[in-house]
């Protein structure tokens, strides 16, 4: 196969990646090996005085190795092997005697990164496709083609251990502040902009413009490397490997040889390459990668959307839209509430003024495209309408009869409900082929996830569109059956409610969020339901109650704390804890109405028994069709609920666990505490 192009002209050796029958450029071993000739084709050639490394991708560099091959070794030698050989041909690459420069017009990744720093130089195209990282933390290792000895090097050992820890993006702009590209310039000035580059590398004109770092040399970087972990050790559980392994890696390998450094670095990737962790990890990547391919285009795709709801929810779709799409128009009650809606969007906003990512030019822009409307007037262009009110059967309908009214035929009518079936709340509907659940997760700016739930009417085309329109807004939809809380609610609730079954039984609040937290999951089930709001929490409760009965009985402390103490968590500063500035403690007045005396629960059975609820709940949801891969409920948990993805997935860890086992466990606390434990039929088969 020929992937790779050389030609040279006027002495200029230009090397393009084109891989074959792929839209993305990958280094997999065979197009390694092709690498390795083409190098030295230019080694031998004396005639040549520069090389540039570019892609004939549109808006691709390289997008790294091929994870496929990686996700397919399971041996720790083999890994080894593939990794000095990889070595062999990039320090070939880097130890060329003439300049070599990296053209970066695209999407530049992991391997692709790595390739890149063995050049001499980078050069970036500000194209808002051109996109540099180290995503392998994500994948459960780190950079492994030399990356962390390169990268330190190149950008400097803070931004270096920020990069490859945190699988951060940066744009063009960043990159070159950070020294990690040599010069930027727009598309239109490549051809005389590269060739000047060229020509000024030729004749050692390119200036170095990376500058001394007290805090690379030691004793200093000791402290660098010590507020480091302490910050990953905040954020990230010790559980999951690669992150903190990259960090030895490059603390071990700093300031020792190079050779020491790809040793030392090749040696623990191996390790973790054939990790479950890290097999859990691609195998989420690769569902990501086909969710965001469901869908067909169309010749029309959706740019005109109007939102119904302005409260947080319905504030985060309206800035998703704004940012997205062409216009967005919102229905309020009174227009006096404009000014405060439209203020609470650009706040979402103000995130990405600071970060550098939108000037506020472009946010101005993007407020522009908002009109309102306090009347059900001026929706006749609307394509799209989604509701986002109160979560109410009947005012849900009764605002669904006034958009009909004013709205095209044609036009898609969604709900944001996260609890209410979908066939119920269209059962009033004229055109019930254009009704779509379209459930967002809070914050909708930082929520990936989109559950997408059609009624037995909705039609194809309804949702095929809607697909699109959620993924060209940068969301990942899943297609969920229509019950009572949908996939996430559905799995989720149960689990809060057995949190607060245990704080009834004994135990207590801070050991339960500890125990959970520490299992994985980003907060304790107590700052979670402080988080989503306890009348929220307590509203969706309700709803399933009433759709699965006893299965899903209400804690009375939930009970208690909603209807009698009235709290509603951080929204009012009080729930299960009490929120004055930054300072959190315990609400006494939970604590005091229980009547449990601290009695001891086990770590294990906390877990046990919030874990194994969601598992028999997802369990259900594969028996009844509600989805038909248990991947999906995976990736659903995981990007939905922050479930930890180096698990793998709800329904992946109880094969890691085995069936037998989730079973037994199942049927002794059913023994001990009742029917909300009765091991599915799916599960018992």
């Amino acid at each position: 196969m020929n992937n790779l192009y050389l030609e040279i002209n006027d002495n200029i050796a230009r090397l393009t990646f084109d891989l074959e029958g792929e839209k993305v450029n990958k280094l997999s071993f065979e197009v390694l090996e092709e690498l390795n000739e083409k190098i030295d084709l230019v080694k031998n050639d004396s005639s040549i005085k520069a090389l540039v490394i570019q892609s004939a991708k549109k808006n691709i560099f390289v997008a790294g190795a091929d994870i496929k091959q990686i996700q397919e070794i399971t041996d720790e030698k083999e890994v080894y092997k593939v990794l000095m050989r990889c070595h062999e041909i990039f320090n070939k690459l880097q130890n060329l005697s003439i300049p070599t420069i990296a053209y970066i017009n695209g999407a530049c990744m992991g391997g692709g990164l790595e390739l890149a720093l063995a050049c001499k130089y980078r050069v970036a195209s500000t194209n808002e496709k051109t996109k540099l990282a180290f995503p392998e933390v994500k994948l459960g290792f780190f950079p492994g083609f030399a990356g962390t000895q390169r990268a330190p090097k190149v950008v400097g050992l803070i931004n270096a251990l920020d990069l490859i820890l945190s699988g951060k993006t940066v744009d063009a702009k960043k990159a070159y502040r950070i020294n990690l590209v040599d010069e930027v310039f727009d598309d239109g000035q490549k051809d005389f902009k590269l060739e000047e580059f060229i020509q000024n590398a030729i004749n050692k004109r390119v200036k170095s413009r990376k500058k001394f770092n007290i805090l690379e040399k030691w004793p200093f970087n000791e402290i660098v490397f010590s507020k480091t972990l302490s910050t990953l050790e905040k954020k990230v559980n010790k559980e999951f490997q690669a992150p903190y392994k990259a960090l030895e890696v490059i603390k071990q390998s700093f300031g020792k040889s190079f050779e020491e450094g790809i040793l030392l670095e090749a040696k623990e990737f191996s390790k973790l390459a054939v990790t479950k962790e890290s097999k859990n990890m691609i195998k989420l990547f690769f569902t990501f990668e086909k969710l965001n391919k469901n869908y067909e285009k169309t010749n029309s795709p959706i740019s005109n959307v109007t939102i119904l709801g302005n409260g947080v929810m319905g504030k985060g779709i309206i800035w998703l839209f704004s940012k997205y799409l062409k216009e967005v128009r919102i229905k309020i009650r009174k227009i006096e509430q404009v000014k405060d809606i439209l203020k609470d969007v650009a706040k979402v906003y103000d995130f990405l003024i600071k970060t550098r990512r939108m000037t506020k030019s472009q946010v101005d822009f993007k407020l522009n495209k908002i009109s309102y409307t306090d009347k059900f007037i001026g929706l006749n262009k609307t394509e799209f309408a989604i509701e986002a009110i109160i979560e109410d059967e009947e005012a849900k309908k009764e605002a669904y009869k006034e958009l009909e009214k004013v709205l095209d035929k044609n036009a898609i009518i969604a709900t944001n409900t996260s609890s209410i079936s979908i066939e119920k709340l269209g059962s009033d509907i004229k055109n019930k082929e254009n009704f779509i659940g379209v459930h967002f997760f809070n914050p909708v700016n930082m929520m990936p996830l989109v559950e997408v739930i059609p009624s037995s009417y909705t039609s194809k085309e309804t949702i095929n569109k809607t697909f699109e329109l959620l993924i060209s807004c940068g969301k990942t939809p899943i297609l969920v059956g229509d019950c009572a809380g949908f996939i996430v609610n559905r799995i989720l609730l149960p689990y809060l409610n057995e949190a607060a079954f245990i704080l009834s039984d004994g135990s207590n609040i801070k050991q339960i969020d500890k125990t959970i937290k520490d299992f994985g999951m980003p907060m304790g089930p107590f700052t979670l339901a402080d988080t989503v709001g306890i009348d929220i929490g307590y509203k969706v409760a309700s709803i399933l109650n009433e759709a699965y009965g006893e299965r899903m009985p209400i804690a009375p402390v939930l009970t208690k704390i909603y209807k009698d103490l009235k709290l509603l968590g951080k929204k009012s500063n009080r729930g299960f804890y009490i929120y004055n500035g930054k300072d959190i403690e315990v609400n006494e007045n939970v604590t005091s109405m229980l009547d449990n005396n601290n009695k001891i629960i086990t770590e294990n059975e906390i877990v046990e028994r919030c874990i194994y609820i969601m598992i028999n709940e997802a369990s259900r949801c594969l028996e009844e069709g509600i989805v038909d891969d248990a991947n999906i409920i995976d990736f659903a948990m995981i990007t939905g609920t922050g479930f930890p993805p180096y698990k793998g997935g709800l329904c992946t860890l109880a094969n890691d666990l085995g069936i037998e086992h989730i079973v037994k466990r199942l049927q002794t606390y059913e023994k001990a505490y009742g029917c909300r434990f009765t091991p599915s039929n799916l599960l018992l088969k």
